[in-house]
């Protein structure tokens, strides 16, 4: 058993059979620090679960535990994180890996710095795990040294479908006791957008939050996930987290930072009324695609002009005959 854990590695899992040890594998290569894996399966109909089973039956340092039911991956991190014994935890999904080098950078970061939260840039990569194109995935000047992040700029730059840089698909690495001493979890309510939440919620809270430019994490592109696939109960569970979020923290925040919420809501509200309108579309409900356009006349404007894109770019795909 480990005396001394430096990381506790955090992995949700979901019919992840077939790549989660690539994921474990790339954590334990981990060089200059102590590791420990806690992967929590979120009651896959496959075999993922025995695969971690057999995992941990030889390899003490890896802990698996199962959900009974489907519950989402913010339950699934919730409850590794109650299980972890390391001075940080760091997030890592099933199907994306990581340099060797990256956690004892991010760990003497954060040690350096008193931060409370450390991340970092990434690589996108495909499903066979070679890299998309050759930028890191924050391509903008804004994060191309090592700063600050305060609660202004988490907002800024989360908005979701504007085009630009989104801080909220960076993979956290963060201070135990910053999480024990500030009550924040991960919000059960939502299957995407879950790591977003916890940041904001640590923000508020005055956690301080540390960026290293150094693209160190695998962050896979894959047809099946759910960030590229929005429906409309995710986008609803997006407005009804940013009121809770408001609700907690609203008399505290100062002026830019309601302006920036304010800006993020409306994104939010645009993308909702997209996702619910194609979804009614291609139910061919064209009566409630009508009613949920002019229910939001500035919704309205943003779907129409991004269907007429769409709808453009497959006319000028199309082979002239």
């Amino acid at each position: 058993m480990l005396k001394s854990i430096d990381v506790s590695v955090i992995v949700s899992t979901w019919k992840a059979a077939a790549f989660v040890q690539r994921a474990i594998r790339s954590a334990f290569d981990s060089e200059g620090i102590t590791v420990e894996l806690i992967a929590v399966d979120d009651a896959s109909p496959d075999t993922t679960f025995d695969a971690l089973k057999h995992l941990a039956a030889k390899d003490p340092r890896i802990t698996a535990k199962p959900l009974a039911r489907n519950s989402g991956p913010s339950a699934a991190r919730n409850l590794a994180i109650e299980t972890a014994r390391g001075r940080y935890v760091a997030i890592l999904d099933a199907d994306d890996a990581m340099r060797p080098e990256r956690l004892a950078k991010l760990v003497a970061l954060a040690d350096r710095t008193e931060a409370d939260i450390v991340v970092d840039n990434m690589i996108e990569v495909d499903e066979a795990g070679q890299p998309i194109g050759s930028e890191p995935f924050l391509k903008s000047p804004d994060f191309s040294v090592s700063r600050d992040i305060d609660l202004l700029t988490w907002i800024r730059f989360n908005n979701p479908m504007t085009g630009g840089d989104t801080l909220g698909y960076l993979k956290p690495l963060i201070r135990r006791s910053t999480l024990q001493r500030t009550v924040v979890a991960y919000d059960t309510s939502l299957r995407n957008s879950e790591d977003y939440y916890l940041i904001a919620d640590l923000l508020a809270e005055k956690a301080r939050m540390i960026y290293s430019p150094d693209a160190d994490y695998f962050y896979t592109r894959s047809a099946s996930s759910t960030s590229h696939r929005l429906k409309p109960d995710q986008t609803l569970a997006w407005l009804a987290a940013e009121e809770r979020f408001v609700a907690r923290h609203g008399e505290k925040l100062s002026i830019e930072e309601k302006a920036a919420l304010a800006r993020r809501g409306r994104v939010l509200r645009n993308v909702n009324q997209l996702v619910a309108v194609t979804d009614t579309l291609k139910a061919k409900k064209l009566l409630a695609s009508a009613r949920l356009m002019a229910s939001d006349l500035e919704g309205a404007a943003y779907t129409l002009s991004v269907l007429s894109k769409v709808a453009l770019s497959r006319v000028l795909r199309r082979k002239s005959v």
